[in-house]
């Protein structure tokens, strides 16, 4: 079944952030899916797009079916447009926030669902950051998501925090050389672990200390990778570290 994608108005996103905080609370209820389509709660886009309810296995597939879906439009046009990507989580949200066996979610704060005008929130939205990802990087950011729809993964946490970084090219392909198993289609173990040396949380501390010197923007992954210390050597080689 397809729908045509519209935008939440301020009146429905004030009825979707209530909803997340009751269920928050520990009401059981579904979503309120009525909204999408009702005229009091949501409005029509500028261009004409259906989407399909999906069921999707992971983050990426959701960035892939999105990046499909808004290929022939402008980036610019849609990457703020805050009622749109509420919109879509409302529509997904029994996937990014599943009810468990009694009845109950725990969902994430509402910034997750609900695009926040705070810049520093943004990153953490599901689906817009999902697609940002999947149209700049493609398959080179699949580690970040390859997790199902309603976990974010540590590894995408640490990246995300910092929107800055979803940008620089050189940082994602590096991550990517990094913390990439293609023979398991997710990351590498140990890549999350605070006990090993090379981890993602180091990685970001060390980046954070090379943006000090370099325009991390403009810097590409192979001089990136010549920088790194020796503990990221056992990532590099794919051989299990300490």
């Amino acid at each position: 079944m397809s729908t045509r994608i519209r935008r939440l108005n301020e009146r429905g996103m004030k009825f979707f952030q209530d909803y997340i905080g009751r269920i928050a609370g520990g009401e059981k209820s579904d979503p309120p899916i009525a909204i999408l389509s009702d005229d009091d709660w949501s409005e029509p886009v500028e261009f004409t797009i259906e989407v399909e309810d999906k069921t999707f296995a992971t983050r990426y597939e959701m960035g892939e079916y999105l990046e499909q879906l808004f290929h022939d439009i402008n980036h610019q046009d849609i990457i703020s447009d805050t009622g749109l990507w509420s919109w879509l989580a409302l529509l997904w949200f029994n996937q990014l926030c599943p009810a468990r066996t009694d009845g109950t979610r725990k969902p994430s704060k509402p910034y997750n669902y609900i695009l926040s005008p705070n810049y520093n929130h943004r990153p953490r939205h599901a689906l817009r950051t999902t697609w940002q990802l999947v149209s700049e990087y493609g398959n080179t950011a699949h580690f970040l998501l390859s997790k199902g729809p309603n976990e974010r993964g540590e590894l995408l946490e640490q990246i995300a925090a910092r929107q800055f970084f979803i940008g620089c090219k050189g940082i994602i392909e590096t991550a990517s050389r990094l913390y990439s198993d293609p023979a398991r289609n997710t990351f590498k173990v140990g890549s999350t672990s605070q006990k090993r040396k090379g981890n993602i949380r180091r990685f970001i501390s060390y980046l954070q200390q090379l943006e000090l010197t370099y325009d991390l923007y403009t810097l590409p992954r192979d001089e990136i990778i010549n920088m790194l210390p020796v503990e990221y050597s056992s990532f590099l080689s794919g051989q299990p570290g300490p």
